[in-house]
This record gives structure tokens, C-alpha cells and sequence, in this order.
């Protein structure tokens, strides 16, 4: 199982009360009231998919599905053209109103470095998903081919939902991310090269499905280095602070 009950119900906490990490136009942005309506439910373990994408995916369906005044109507829709497929839509959901809405959602861990936010794996930035789902992912319900094999759907509006956590080197001159705009209050973690790895501090090894919210440091296994180092770590230290431990040949491709 990919994530237990209790991890689930961590995780949907998390989710709950976690803005998004890019600062969006008031028409992306999710209604309040969505949240303040989801139920603190017995969840049930997740066993799909083994990429922490799938997993976030499947908790806002929970999410959708347990909301007392929102109700899923279709997810993963794909749209076609000419025999290959343009996209996928994520969800659509209907809300209080009875309009329809397509949701696109996404959990997303970036590290600050020169003039963009990287991921772990560097060719991915905050600069490309966003321009990826604002300008291609969110406009495919808008599209001639979506409205011609889905007419049935008509979509009011259109919500981005990208949640996550973003991480600053301690040890470097902090550099000004220009481009997109994002939440302060997501920039909370802290990423290093091995030769940087402060020798005062205790750190424990975070699995994929504990990306999102830690459960006890009892419960995690003691960070080793490997040496050297050939993927980015995800470990937390003693005092609770997310850290990336990335290659020393980060952010260049190995």
C-alpha cells in the first residue's frame, strides 16, 4: 500500500489547510467554501499508482466525492484531434450553483536556484508547469475539439489547484525568483549539495508518500548519505524542516 489510513487522513489535512504555492488570478482561484466543506472522514489507504502525483490526484477526488454540495461529474477526460490526444482534463465538478467547472490540480516541489524555481529534477520549473496549466491544460475545455466531443459538459469555470512546498539554499545569496508570483508562506523548506549538509543536525529519510505531511520522527528511518549521491533526498531534520539533498551535479541532467 502505497499510503495507510493514517497517512491518508495526514495528508487531507494537509491538503485542506495549504494554499496554493503560485499566487493565481481570483477566476483559478478554488472557492473557500470547497474546503471549509470537506468532512473529516475514516479514509481509506491508497494502493494506486506509485507516483505522487497519482496519489494527490486521488485524495482531491476524496475530497470531491465526500463534499456535501459539490459533486464529480467526470475526471480524466481526454480530448482528441486528428487521432492523437491534445490533453487531458482532470475534473470536472459540479458546484453549489449547478455550473460546471474543470479542475486542474497538481502537488509540486521546487527549489529556488539563479532565476527559477527547479524541481528535483532541474528541467522541470515552477515557470514552465505554470505556464503549462494556465495556458494549455485549463484552455483545453475551451478548445473546438472539447467542445465538439463533449458538448454534454459545458464549462462555466476553470480552477487551478497547485499545492506543495518550495525550497531555499541557506548556504547561497538568496536570488529573486521574478516569475510566477508565489504564496510566501510556501517557501518553508531548505535544499543543499552533500558538501553542504550541516554536521549539527539529525536528519530521517522521507518516502515518496510522505512528501506531503510527516508522520512522527519515530516512525522515519535515520538519513544516510550514499556516496555519491545520484538522486535528490527528501529528508526532514529534528526541528521539522523540509530539506532536499540534491547531487552535486544538480541541477545538471546526470
Amino acid at each position: 500500500m502505497f499510503a495507510d489510513k493514517a497517512q491518508v487522513t495526514r495528508d487531507m489535512e494537509w491538503i485542506v489547510s495549504t494554499q496554493t504555492i503560485v499566487q493565481l488570478p481570483d477566476i483559478y482561484q478554488f472557492d473557500q467554501q470547497f474546503w471549509q466543506g470537506v468532512p473529516k472522514e475514516n479514509w481509506p489507504g491508497y494502493d494506486g499508482g506509485q507516483r505522487i502525483g497519482f496519489y494527490y490526484q486521488w485524495l482531491i477526488k476524496q475530497c470531491i466525492n465526500s463534499h456535501p454540495s459539490y459533486q464529480l461529474v467526470a475526471e480524466e477526460i481526454q480530448v482528441n484531434k486528428d487521432g492523437r490526444t491534445l490533453g487531458a482534463v482532470d475534473f470536472i465538478v459540479e458546484n453549489p450553483q449547478g455550473e460546471l467547472e474543470h479542475w486542474e490540480v497538481a502537488v509540486k516541489f521546487y527549489l529556488a536556484f539563479h532565476s527559477d524555481w527547479h524541481g528535483p529534477n532541474a528541467k522541470d520549473t515552477l515557470a514552465k508547469k505554470y505556464q503549462k496549466m494556465t495556458k494549455q491544460q485549463l484552455l483545453l475545455s475551451d478548445t473546438k475539439e472539447y467542445l465538439t466531443q463533449f458538448p454534454q459538459y459545458p464549462i462555466s469555470h476553470r480552477k487551478l489547484l497547485m499545492q506543495g512546498r518550495l525550497y531555499t539554499n541557506p548556504f547561497l545569496p538568496q536570488h529573486q525568483v521574478a516569475t510566477p508570483s508565489v504564496t510566501q508562506n510556501a517557501v518553508c523548506g531548505y535544499w543543499c549539495w552533500p558538501h553542504q549538509i550541516p554536521k549539527d543536525k539529525d536528519f530521517h529519510q522521507l518516502h515518496r508518500h510522505q512528501w506531503m505531511q510527516v508522520p512522527s520522527l519515530s516512525e522515519l528511518t535515520p538519513f544516510v548519505l550514499e556516496t555519491p549521491l545520484t538522486r535528490a533526498q527528501h529528508v526532514i531534520d529534528e526541528e521539522g524542516i523540509h530539506w532536499f539533498i540534491v547531487p552535486e551535479s544538480w541541477p545538471a541532467p546526470h
